[in-house]
């Protein structure tokens, strides 16, 4: 099996701390390209990592003819454009969360995708946690019955990375294009993507007067079932804080850390795994995983790996929340 020759396109800290130390260990990818603006940190990355190809910008790597495929770590303004001359120019596309800014530009990018044959892949690692893949297996095999309620929250003291709260259509977006989407990203994945019939939005800007710091949202799916999630950087909490709870007509799920419990005979048996991971653990764990499926996957092996079709769905959701709060009522899709 010949390497997949990859460039990756930015410098920052997801690239420094996750993606080009973990691509380094997976078998089947070589990098072989960086791009990053800021030279002297280019150079230092490059030398680190043994990557001789060293580019400015982004068009300058997507320009070379050796690079097969690009890992997108910018910032989430600049993933739309970039991936776009990706694929115009043959390459396949892995991005980091949240891939786009918009449904638009994701509906856009899965139409170019389709025209040009080429694969474009969303880096929404939360789906590779331990946990969270055993969670689903679960699911899957109906162990909690027909679910109905996801009831889920996400809250920090500071957004997940340095946002750009200035910038023209970064300043309507805020903790819901961060930690949000992820919220909905699990619950559709785990839900097996139900088409969402209702969205009910309230968002709050008390912390950062640009965008909203706190966004809770109800979800209706055309079967009935209910989602509940809220995502916070700026309540008054000592620590962050993450809760995922999953309720079924035969079971009960919630995490961090995972518990389980099945109804056998109107008693509730516990099904929870003897050893149960811490949620730092997991959560580094599932970079590694998602960057391994993600090279299985351009290799042709079946892998499950967020697709730019599924986060369409996702982003449709999310383009839903931010209608919803601003006409503040409920929003029928």
């Amino acid at each position: 099996m010949e390497d997949i020759k990859l460039g990756v396109i930015g410098g920052g800290a997801i690239a420094q701390i996750i993606h080009l130390p973990l691509l380094k260990k997976i078998t089947g990818v070589k990098v072989i390209a960086l791009a990053e603006q800021d030279r002297p940190k280019l150079q230092a990355l490059g030398k680190q990592h043994g990557i001789s190809r060293l580019y400015s910008s982004p068009e300058e790597l997507i320009a070379d003819p050796e690079v097969e495929a690009v890992d997108i770590c910018t910032s989430t303004e600049s993933h739309f454009e970039i991936a776009s001359a990706a694929l115009n120019a043959g390459k396949n596309v892995l991005i980091e969360k949240p891939p786009t800014m918009d449904h638009s530009q994701c509906e856009a990018l899965s139409k170019l995708a389709s025209e040009k044959g080429k694969i474009v892949l969303a880096a929404m690692n939360n789906r590779f946690r331990t946990d969270f893949m055993m969670l689903k297996s679960y699911m899957s095999d109906k162990q909690l019955g027909d679910v109905f309620y996801i009831n889920a929250a996400w809250h920090k003291q500071e957004p997940s990375t340095k946002m750009r709260m200035d910038s023209g259509r970064n300043s309507r977006r805020g903790v819901m294009l961060d930690l949000g989407i992820v919220l909905i990203d699990l619950s559709l994945w785990l839900l097996d993507f139900p088409e969402v019939s209702a969205v009910n939005a309230a968002f709050f800007s008390r912390r950062f007067k640009k965008v909203e710091d706190t966004a809770l949202v109800t979800l209706r799916t055309k079967k009935g079932a209910m989602i509940r999630l809220d995502a916070s950087w700026g309540l008054q909490q000592p620590e962050e804080s993450f809760r995922f709870e999953v309720y079924g007509t035969n079971g009960t799920a919630t995490l961090s850390p995972l518990i389980l419990h099945h109804n056998v005979k109107d008693k509730l048996v516990s099904l929870t795994p003897v050893e149960n991971s811490k949620f730092e653990n997991v959560f580094k764990r599932s970079y590694e995983t998602e960057l391994t499926n993600f090279v299985r996957f351009l290799h042709g092996v079946k892998a499950d790996m967020p697709t730019i079709s599924q986060m369409c769905k996702v982003m449709q959701v999310v383009d839903a929340s931010y209608t919803s709060a601003k006409r503040e009522n409920a929003l029928r899709l």
